[in-house]
């Protein structure tokens, strides 16, 4: 199943192409990465799996992936303060070798690909469940298509409901989460 996702997104060009979209005004970052050595991974999973520089072995990788760990902290989503102004845009941008999402869930849970979920002991997100068709015969979570960055990628998220938490997770490494306050001002 883990290569099915790897092969769909690299045959959808979604691993591979960068998206560079202009800055919106009051926008704040956060900063999807990971430290996944190209080698040892795309050994592993398949070929262009990562396609960063970084030394994370996958043995090691793998070896984090328990509930007492949950998964390794070279994955992660770096934002500074926690919130964001009214009126302000979040700007997710992937600064890592792997494809990540940014993707809005009611409740953190487990991510939308059973090999990362089951050593974490953890059940997928309801977000998880809507699917496409991408190929005859071949479905993978909507999610991937909508809120999916490949390296390099960015993509604003405006309009967040003003006094209330707002949680994003990357549903492919779930302990990769991200909750967003988004004050008055």
């Amino acid at each position: 199943m883990r290569k099915l996702y790897v092969a769909f997104l690299v045959s959808m060009g979604l691993i591979a192409t960068a998206i560079a979209i202009p800055m919106a005004s009051g926008a704040r970052i956060a900063t999807l990465e990971d430290k996944c050595d190209p080698a040892s991974f795309n050994a592993a999973i398949g070929a262009g799996t990562c396609v960063g520089f970084g030394n994370v072995l996958f043995s090691e990788f793998a070896a984090n992936l328990n509930p007492l760990d949950f998964g390794h902290d070279a994955w992660r989503i770096q934002f500074g303060r926690g919130r964001i102004d009214r009126g302000e845009t979040l700007r997710a941008t992937n600064q890592g070798g792997e494809f990540h999402t940014f993707t809005e869930v009611a409740s953190f849970g487990g991510g939308c690909v059973p090999q990362l979920n089951v050593p974490l002991g953890l059940t997928p997100v309801p977000e998880c469940a809507p699917v496409t068709e991408v190929a005859p015969g071949v479905f993978v979570p909507k999610a991937f298509a909508t809120t999916g960055l490949s390296p390099g990628a960015s993509f604003d998220v405006p309009g967040l409901q003003t006094g209330r938490q707002h949680k994003f997770q990357c549903l492919i490494h779930p302990w990769m989460r991200l909750e967003v306050e988004v004050r008055q001002n």
